[in-house]
């Protein structure tokens, strides 16, 4: 009797399931989250932007989180800056689930006012002095630590963009407002390298409601504010000044908070993936040797 080959199948079913664990691996984007204004005017509603009705209030009102929010896909958490009367800036967390339980708060010192953007399990933020200079760091559990100077100052909102490796940020323009986008490689040799892309606008609204990658569509989103203080969605792409869009119906005042996130799926380990490949391809390899016949590779 001659027993099928099937180190064949094997191998195929290995590819399908490393195919499905990669396709599952990248983080799917659910719901676009930003800090809005309590009724005191502070920044600290953490607003689901398809449900503003549902905003929840963060911490007790004595700090307003104007530093910049981000979500992290690596632990499946929230993250905000928050600062007090007195200019002093902490790191929190908390989960979509229930986000009025904060983490303890991290000192940071003060000036976290620019935005924050999650790259992979690391945590990037903008700080400014007294001049208004930025400068980038990398926020941990033991506080934050200098990366380096950035070109420009009064940055309006921070983020990652995985398919280039780059992170980016919105600054002042030559007269001040908040409207220039940049490219930031936080892993160049010798510190941050910022790259001016373009301005948004006509300078009559300034973008610094936050700022946050779309992957699905491939463009960035932003919340534009006026001189009145009304605040608007909008998107663009990162080639053109020319294709910035206003979405959906102005979101109200208050959204000046350089705070802007997308709740994603957590990320599984890719590796995992791999190993599955390995382990069927080297147990449909056995059983091809062992009838002298190399199997072919159905990747």
């Amino acid at each position: 009797m001659q027993f099928p080959d099937t180190s064949r199948w094997r191998l195929r079913l290995a590819c399908g399931a490393v195919s499905a664990l990669l396709v599952a691996s990248a983080p799917a984007l659910a719901a676009l989250h930003a800090i809005g204004a309590d009724d005191q005017g502070v920044g600290r509603l953490f607003t689901d932007l398809d449900m503003p009705a549902t905003a929840v209030a963060l911490g007790d009102g004595s700090r307003a989180f104007n530093g910049g929010l981000t979500f992290s896909a690596a632990d499946g958490r929230f993250y905000a800056i928050a600062n007090d009367s007195f200019g002093q800036s902490v790191l929190t967390s908390f989960s979509a689930s229930d986000p009025a339980q904060l983490s303890t708060p991290i000192s940071l010192g003060s000036g976290f006012v620019g935005g924050l953007a999650a790259q992979g399990n690391r945590l990037y933020a903008v700080g400014q002095d007294f001049t208004g200079a930025a400068s980038l760091y990398r926020l941990d559990a033991g506080g934050a630590s200098l990366v380096g100077a950035l070109g420009g100052g009064l940055f309006g909102g921070l983020t990652y963009n995985p398919r280039s490796g780059l992170l980016y940020g919105i600054a002042a323009d030559d007269v001040g407002v908040q409207r220039r986008l940049v490219a930031i490689d936080a892993n160049a040799a010798g510190g941050p390298t910022t790259t001016v892309l373009f301005d948004l606008g006509d300078g009559s609204r300034a973008f610094q409601g936050g700022l946050a990658w779309d992957d699905a569509d491939r463009r960035f989103v932003a919340i534009a504010n006026d001189s009145s203080g009304a605040s608007q969605l909008v998107a663009f792409t990162a080639s053109s000044a020319a294709s910035l869009t206003d979405l959906a119906t102005p979101l109200g005042p208050g959204y000046v908070n350089a705070g802007l996130a997308w709740t994603a799926a957590p990320v599984p380990e890719p590796e995992a993936a791999w190993l599955l490949l390995a382990g069927l391809a080297t147990l449909g390899g056995r059983q091809a040797w062992r009838r002298r016949a190399a199997p072919t590779s159905a990747c």
